[in-house]
């Protein structure tokens, strides 16, 4: 599986904020508390990236007396200038609406489908509405960590507007297909 970019600096940009390096599961408790649960990172990937970046001479390894048997990272001159062209550097990803099963279920679903889709709809919905519910704990979590999480907050800002963008889009669906649906049977 291809890793994102953005993952990937996610990684080096926690590095960096170790001047003393940081081993693999600590870099993943970090991680969990920077990205919260717009990234999930399992410790296996967590050392897979961190392999990587050691390759790419991005991070290195060094040792620490009080540590002898765990690796340390911590990044390096050219760790730092490759995060800082990333950082500099204009995204590259492009939006993508609509990369959901549900708007391929509605493309492909024939009018006799409505009340199932219907169902699908209200089935999406919850699902939002759970995300919500998580974005509000990790909000609450962030708030009783003792970091700046003003950046973070700005993320989950950002994907709250995003599922609450969601939620109105599959009520526009719902009125217009109860809509449609009406007519037709009207006929």
């Amino acid at each position: 599986m291809r890793q994102s970019k953005g993952i990937r600096f996610a990684v080096l940009g926690t590095v960096a904020q170790n001047a003393e390096g940081v081993h693999g599961y600590g870099l993943k408790r970090q991680c969990e508390r920077i990205l919260g649960t717009f990234w999930q990172l399992n410790l296996g990937e967590t050392y897979r990236i961190l392999d990587r970046l050691s390759d790419e001479g991005l991070i290195e390894q060094v040792a620490r007396e009080s540590e002898p048997n765990r690796k340390i990272y911590r990044i390096t001159e050219r760790g730092r200038k490759s995060l800082d062209d990333f950082i500099l550097t204009p995204p590259s990803d492009a939006p993508r609406p609509l990369r959901q099963e549900l708007a391929v279920k509605l493309l492909f679903a024939g009018p006799d489908r409505v009340p199932e889709l219907l169902m699908l709809i209200e089935h999406q919905r919850e699902a939002y509405m759970r995300q919500l519910g998580q974005l509000g704990i990790q909000r609450r979590r962030l708030k009783r960590a003792a970091v700046d999480a003003f950046v973070t907050n700005l993320l989950i800002d950002g994907a709250e507007l995003a599922v609450r963008a969601e939620l109105a889009w599959l009520d526009d669906v719902t009125q217009k297909l109860k809509e449609r649906h009406a007519s037709q049977t009207d006929e």
